[in-house]
């Protein structure tokens, strides 16, 4: 290597056995060596960020991506996260030290700097790890300047490791944490004046040991000793006739005998292992055990699912071959009018001119029929429910109030009301035998006796105050004239049903208030005054203004109980969680019909399936109370999935987060006067009272 002159700072040659590859061991030792000729490292300065610089010497034939890979290492994060620019520019990977080293001391500066991928990662370089991770050498070699024009020198300097070399004094392990823990050992060395004073000096290290001899007496007892020589048991002369010896047959054995014939340790290997092998047979056993029965609850759900959906289905076939209800009606309508639109756009298609006005004929009348036969089945249907009815109705009424006494004794009382109400009921009863089909046992064919029962229930009448009581009086009459001419039960029997619900009314009014005028309002469409509770309400209403009745005969183009099913799925979810909003329990079926085919437009948010049997309207926001604006349209599988999640933003995308929340914006003005039916229900504790009764809900 050539002199060097000038006022530099000293440089530091670092290597894991010698400097520069020229000193040896001894160095130290012996006369330090001449000078290399030919510096063969390269110190290379790692500047980082906040103006922290670390150095280290590599040979000048490494490579940019060899001392990455090192420096790496000592910081513990991937190469691939750092990059290492010169001059402000990106140093190729291929590129050797020798050949970016300009410096004239071997002295390479380069920037370390953090690739995008590690801070995406939250990837940083502790100055802290690098030190732990740091191993000083035992050689290194330093360069000195000299002064008035002199050639610098290098000095080869041996670093000795005074550390003391802890040996282990035995430890044990928490079984719980699994943590190691070792015995201390003291680092302090012997008190200096113990150092400083002559003689025999004493280190627990070496368990140096004092010996001394000392005279005893004869042997109290006997007793035998073994040597490491012939094997000889010599007892005490006291004891045993002299010249007399024992001889062992066993060989003498050597305490590393002894223990190499016991292995204790390997025993002790054997039995953790053994251990170890039974708890992983264990573990295995039980995760076998739990995977079963996830199995096997997988599968009862999936068949609990299949057969609600088969019940489910079974229900509806028989509700539309066999309806009862209005919704069952309101279905058959649905379904005629969704296959007179297919039929429209199959003539549309197929058909113009002429033969399409014929198509659209035929199409007519068939609606026509059909139209008739379902309209005849729901007014046959209703004419039952509305007898049965009328009977249960009556029988509560004339029946004793009851009420749970002292001691839990059921008390009944008799009121006027429930007295009057049994005396007319058997008149009831009397007249409505005359009224069933000729031929039956329970049918009164006597018109004597007929006569004599319209006489004794116009005296009972007289008493009533009640406006049906005149019209009653009129058809009484009416029925014995026609009587005492001879007519048939048959020709009769509309007089007397008529006779029949007058009687009912009668005996379901109140005396007190029957002359008080009933609140009435004007239907719309019918023109006629019909009670109050006769109108249809739902939430987003300004006014009531259509009678129920003419709201049944307008038909239903759209399958309620798809909705009714979604609405009593929402309501039984909230009562489970114990919300203490009244929003699920003010909307109706129309209200969610709304929400699901104007504001959701009738599919899934996330897979857009657009069965209505299998949608479901969950809460939006699981922590906050559910309402139309905290709600979303999902199926029955991809709900169960939405209500685990606890950060919405992780798991959609913000398409669909401005799409839901722009549904929101639309529900909230939609359904902008819920909060006030909602406070008022609330605060009077009504709305948890929705839903109990089966006929609501």
């Amino acid at each position: 290597m050539n002199d060097r002159t000038g006022d530099d700072e000293p440089s530091f040659s670092v290597s894991g056995t010698s400097a520069s590859g020229l000193a040896g061991p001894g160095s130290s030792h012996g006369a330090p060596p001449a000078p290399p000729k030919c510096r063969k490292d390269v110190t290379v300065k790692f500047h980082l960020m906040k103006a922290q610089v670390v150095a280290h010497a590599y040979p000048r034939h490494h490579t940019v991506d060899e001392v990455r890979e090192h420096i790496a290492c000592k910081f513990q994060v991937k190469s691939k996260f750092l990059v290492l620019r010169q001059a402000g520019a990106e140093v190729p990977g291929h590129r050797r030290l020798g050949d970016i080293c300009v410096s004239e001391y071997n002295v390479c500066d380069l920037e370390l700097l953090l690739s995008e991928a590690a801070r995406d990662e939250n990837v940083l370089l502790n100055l802290k790890l690098y030190y732990k991770n740091l191993t000083l050498p035992d050689i290194i070699t330093v360069r000195i300047p000299s002064e008035d024009g002199k050639p610098s020198r290098d000095v080869v300097v041996e670093i000795e490791n005074q550390v003391i070399t802890k040996p282990f004094v035995g430890g044990y392990i928490n079984k719980h944490s699994h943590i190691e823990y070792h015995h201390a050992f003291t680092q302090t060395g012997p008190p200096l004046e113990r150092l400083k004073g002559p003689g025999q000096k004493y280190s627990r290290d070496t368990q140096t040991v004092c010996e001394r001899h000392t005279t005893t007496t004869s042997i109290p007892r006997s007793q035998g000793v073994q040597h490491s020589g012939p094997v000889a048991l010599i007892p005490s002369p006291q004891t045993v006739p002299s010249g007399h010896c024992l001889v062992a047959h066993v060989p003498y054995e050597s305490h590393a005998e002894l223990e190499r014939r016991q292995d204790l340790v390997g025993k002790v290997r054997l039995i953790q292992r053994n251990f170890r092998r039974v708890l992983w047979q264990r573990l295995i056993r039980k995760s076998a055990a739990e995977w079963r029965a996830l199995q096997q609850q997988q599968e009862a759900n999936e068949t609990d699912a299949q057969r609600s959906k088969a019940l489910a289905h079974n229900k509806t076939c028989v509700a539309r071959t066999f309806p009862r209800t209005k919704e069952e009606f309101d279905a058959l309508f649905a379904q005629i009018h969704c296959w007179k639109e297919n039929e429209l756009k199959l003539i549309g298609e197929k058909y113009s001119g002429a033969p399409k006005i014929a198509e659209m004929n035929i199409l007519l009348d068939k609606e026509i029929q059909l139209l008739n036969g379902v309209e005849r089945q729901r007014r046959a249907i209703q004419r039952e429910q509305t007898e049965a009815v009328v009977e249960r109705q009556l029988a509560k009424i004339s029946e004793p109030k009851r009420w749970v006494g002292c001691n839990n004794r059921v008390i009944e009382m008799e009121t006027p009301q429930t007295q009057r109400a049994r005396f007319l009921l058997l008149y009831y009863q009397r007249l409505k035998m005359f009224t069933q089909p000729t031929g039956t046992a329970a049918s009164g064919s006597d018109p004597q006796e007929r006569v004599a029962l319209l006489d004794e229930l116009s005296d009972v009448i007289v008493h009533e105050c009640h406006p049906a009581t005149e019209e009653l009086e009129n058809l009484l009459q009416r029925e014995r004239k026609l009587l005492l001419c001879n007519l048939g039960s048959e020709d009769l029997s509309p007089l007397r049903k008529r006779q029949l619900a007058l009687l009912a009314e009668i005996i379901r009014s109140d005396p007190e208030k029957a002359r008080e005028k009933k609140a009435t309002k004007l239907c719309r469409k019918c023109k006629k005054l019909r009670p109050t509770h006769a109108f249809t309400v739902h939430t987003r209403q300004r006014s009531a203004d259509i009678c129920g009745h003419c709201s049944s005969l307008l038909g239903s183009t759209v399958d309620i109980a798809v909705y009714r099913s979604i609405l009593r799925a929402v309501r039984r979810d909230e009562r489970k969680r114990g919300s203490l909003a009244s929003y699920a329990f003010i909307i109706q079926e129309n209200d969610v019909k709304h929400i699901v085919e104007n504001i959701w437009h009738g599919h899934s948010i996330i897979s857009n399936a657009a069965d209505r049997a299998d949608l479901m309207l969950p809460r939006w926001n699981v922590a906050e109370c559910w309402s139309p604006w905290n709600c979303v349209c999902l199926t029955e599988q991809e709900t169960r999935a939405h209500l685990k999640l606890q950060r919405l933003d992780r798991y959609y995308q913000p398409s669909v987060l401005k799409e839901i929340q722009s549904k929101h914006a639309l529900a909230r003005s939609v359904f902008g006067q819920l909060r006030e039916i909602d406070q008022e229900f609330t605060e009077s504790g009504d709305w948890w009272q929705v839903g109990l009764n089966g006929k609501v809900v």
